[in-house]
């Protein structure tokens, strides 16, 4: 009697430990793309306001020895998107308008950051997730003086 019970155990985490490791996993990707998710429109926010302040530090059309609009929100996000390692291969950085002129006061910049999460547990273990998923986030804030 007591080896049967005890074969009965045996069979009982056989047959649930696949399924709990896989919640494991599942929660653990889950906390890692919210994490990126918190970074991306963290970085989204600095850029725009690296760009916001362009007329103030004289970088917005891109004057002899200096950085143009979009090379300016670009840098700020990849310094901000360092934990995620963000650069030009994962991550896309939007600006708009493209300034052919210095932007008056009040008018609105749009910076929209897509990043590409790369989930490497659950995708692993479970083919029918995606590797790749996108993160995208977009702010609109005004020109400062």
């Amino acid at each position: 009697m007591p080896h049967s019970k005890r074969g009965q155990s045996l069979v009982e985490v056989a047959l649930t430990l696949p399924v709990l490791v896989i919640l494991f996993f599942g929660i653990a990707e889950l906390g890692f793309f919210l994490f990126s998710h918190v970074q991306v429109a963290n970085a989204t926010r600095v850029g725009a306001r690296h760009g916001s302040l362009c007329r103030l530090n004289n970088n917005c059309l891109g004057e002899p020895g200096l950085a143009n609009l979009t090379e300016v929100v670009e840098s700020a996000v990849y310094d901000e998107g360092q934990a995620l390692h963000m650069s030009g291969t994962n991550t896309q950085v939007a600006v708009q308008p493209v300034l052919s002129a210095l932007p008056q006061v009040g008018t609105p910049i749009t910076v929209t950051v897509t990043y590409t999460h790369s989930s490497f547990l659950i995708s692993d273990l479970m083919p029918m997730f995606p590797d790749d998923i996108p993160v995208q986030h977009s702010v609109i804030m005004d020109f400062d003086k």
